[in-house]
């Protein structure tokens, strides 16, 4: 049998085990099917007989017989079942025919029956749990009584607060396989036939695979795919292979950046998959999947319809990007504040030695109010002085170019948890995107002799553990339909300059959400505003505090 395994064909080997494959599938499947209609028939006798101990409970007989027989039943224990089995016995014997129900109980909360389809058992003590309906709650349960096992439903009957009596009512176990074997029946017919039309499927497979390896052995085939796939996982690179929108080839790079895990290929058109996927699958450049950002780089094929796919992954790059940009936005702001406060002091020196003290004092002094305010956080805050330096250093940036800065702050000093350099990546993009709008449309509207003020309002608050970052601008603002769009990299409002635009944006909402926060688009003032400008707020999840 060995000897003939192994000269065996490919075609014949893949038949061989293609079939013993079909026939363990399909006992497999008989045996899923049937415990499957074993567990739904208990289900469907469960719910039909919780529904039937329902109805039973709240049917003025039973409820005005149970009743009564709770009355007497300390007094004269016997007269009391016997005038509640004369008054119900006879009745729920012919609803539980018509239902087609094995058993319903009626009884006292100690368990003692009033009904019972073996009148002998009138009387004596109900077998199984009953303390959640004594405690007001329906249930169900598998138990075996005097019928033998059976799934059966027990509710409580209440006059008023108090449970008066019980009913159950149930289907016995035997008579559910009885109904899960006819079932049974006509699902093995339809797998023997189902088995027949895959083994011939099988056999048609064979043949054709027979040809299309052109009679070589698997160990021939098998060297050639080892030495292919060692080539393909052994790439840094992710590759994938798409013929005509599905996924046919994918290496492990691939699988681990694209979030496929252990997804058998191909992967359909239409299948679905982890967010941002497709759009990978069909973009060319920077693309976002997930927490990654990759490069995706296509290149066609011989076959019509056939693309390879080479991905990179560019997440710490831009991660490094982003820090880098945080510190060049702090250091610019710095160096603006130096300028600055350098040209400040030499005017006010020179008034001095002018003898214009009064002057001198009031360049010293202009615009003390948020520098002395801002100054005091970079002086006073041993936590983290970096954003209240950085927003010191943007309203010398502001005042340089024609721009009122306005800052109000509830937070204490310190960035509440958050890595600075997220911090400043948020604030500074925001702020710079606020003080460039604001002065290019000032700049405009002065050019045609219009008035035009200038201004940028930053807000720092907190509300329920999270950071508010709230940056407003008399700018052009950003068109309701469009506000989407303004995140997505390299879409700006403002000409290009000369190392592009429409970064700061997309920047910020990618480090906004992998802090868990979220960013919008806003219009100050509300629609009726007398110009469009911009309000973008930011929420921040302070780390450590209550969702």
């Amino acid at each position: 049998m060995r000897r003939w395994w192994r000269s065996a064909s490919i075609a014949t080997r893949v038949f061989v085990q293609t079939a013993a494959l079909l026939v363990a599938a399909a006992l497999a499947a008989f045996g899923l099917l049937a415990l499957d209609a074993q567990q739904a028939h208990e289900r469907e006798a469960a719910l039909a007989s919780q529904e039937l101990a329902l109805a039973m409970a709240a049917t003025p007989t039973v409820r005005a017989a149970v009743a009564e027989a709770h009355e007497r039943y300390d007094a004269d224990p016997a007269g009391a079942v016997a005038g509640a089995a004369d008054a119900l016995q006879s009745y729920v014997e012919d609803v539980r025919q018509a239902t087609r129900l094995d058993f319903v109980t009626v009884m006292h909360p100690d368990g003692t029956r009033y009904t019972h389809p073996d009148p002998d058992e009138i009387g004596r003590t109900f077998l199984g749990s009953t303390a959640p309906a004594l405690a007001g709650q329906t249930f169900t349960e598998v138990f075996a009584g005097t019928l033998g096992p059976s799934v059966r439903a027990v509710t409580p009957v209440l006059e008023g607060d108090r449970v008066v009596g019980l009913v159950a009512a149930g289907v016995t176990i035997e008579r559910v396989g009885s109904l899960v074997v006819e079932r049974l029946l006509a699902v093995g017919l339809l797998l023997v036939g189902a088995l027949a039309v895959a083994a011939l499927g099988a056999w048609l497979l064979a043949r054709r695979l027979d040809r299309a390896t052109g009679g070589r052995r698997p160990e021939e085939l098998a060297r050639l795919f080892a030495a292919h796939e060692a080539a393909l996982h052994s790439v840094e690179d992710g590759l994938v292979l798409v013929e005509d929108g599905t996924v046919v080839l994918a290496n492990d790079r691939a699988r681990a950046l694209l979030g496929l895990g252990e997804r058998a290929l191909p992967i359909g058109a239409d299948a679905p998959l982890p967010a941002g996927v497709r759009d990978a699958l069909a973009a060319h450049g920077q693309v976002r999947v997930g927490d990654r950002w990759l490069l995706v780089e296509r290149q066609a094929t011989d076959r019509a319809g056939t693309t390879t796919l080479t991905i990179r992954d560019r997440t710490e790059l831009r991660r490094m990007t982003g820090e880098l940009d945080a510190v060049r936005t702090l250091a610019s702001a710095l160096r603006a504040q130096t300028h600055e406060f350098g040209n400040r002091m030499h005017t006010v020196a020179t008034l001095i030695e002018l003898d214009e003290p009064q002057r001198a004092l009031e360049v010293a002094t202009a615009g003390r109010d948020l520098g002395q305010r801002l100054a005091d956080r970079v002086v006073g805050d041993d936590e983290e002085p970096v954003i209240a330096a950085l927003l010191l250093g943007k309203a010398a940036q502001a005042h340089e170019r024609g721009v009122e800065p306005h800052v109000e702050t509830h937070l204490a000093p310190g960035t509440h948890g958050i890595d600075p350099v997220d911090f400043v990546t948020v604030l500074g993009n925001l702020v710079d995107n606020a003080i460039d709008a604001a002065a290019e449309r000032a700049g405009r509207l002065i050019g045609t002799g219009a008035r035009a003020d200038a201004w940028v309002e930053v807000y720092l608050d907190e509300d329920d553990g999270a950071i508010v970052v709230q940056v407003s601008d008399s700018g052009d603002g950003v068109p309701e339909a469009r506000r989407e769009q303004a995140f997505a990299p390299g879409w700006s409002t403002k000409e290009p300059g000369p190392h592009g635009r429409g970064f700061g944006l997309g920047i910020v909402r990618e480090t906004v959400e992998r802090l868990g926060g979220s960013v919008e688009i806003g219009q100050p003032g509300g629609a009726d505003a007398r110009h469009a400008g911009a309000v973008v707020t930011v929420l921040l999840p302070r780390p450590g505090a209550a969702s």
